[in-house]
This record gives C-alpha cells, structure tokens and sequence, in this order.
C-alpha cells in the first residue's frame, strides 16, 4: 500500500472517529441532564431507579463507541 492510500485510509478512520465522538458526546449529555434531574427533583425510590438505568445504559453504550471507534482505527494501523 503507498503512502497516499495509507493517508487516505487514516482520513478516513478520523471522519468515522470524529462522527462517533460526536454521538459520544450526545449521549454524554443526556448524562448530565439525567444527573441533574437527580439532583433538582426530589423524585420517588422507583423514578431514582428508572433514570440510574438509564444512565448506566447510556455509560455502557458510551464505552462501547469508545471501545469499537478505537478498535477499528488499531485495526487499520496495524494493517
């Protein structure tokens, strides 16, 4: 593979990169907005529950962008 097919390779890697630290950054917020519900509301035993689900879940599908984005630019480096 010549040097510019390797550039035009890692070009792309950091559009697909830059789109998942995009949506990373989305769920990141609807962290924040859930966290600070917790925090302004004084809400029942079972609506706490309700949003740590979905904070964990949202934590967990964060990590797992993160996890695969990185993947797949490894991958391609190591190629």
């Amino acid at each position: 593979m010549d040097e510019r097919e390797e550039l035009k390779q890692e070009l792309q890697w950091m559009k697909y990169r830059m789109n998942m630290l995009d949506i990373m950054e989305k769920k990141l917020l609807q962290m924040k907005e859930l966290a600070e519900q917790v925090k302004n509301n004084n809400l029942t035993e079972k609506e706490y529950e309700v949003l740590n689900l979905r904070l964990n879940d949202l934590a967990a599908q964060v990590r797992a962008l993160d996890e695969e984005s990185r993947k797949a630019g490894n991958e391609k480096i190591l190629e």
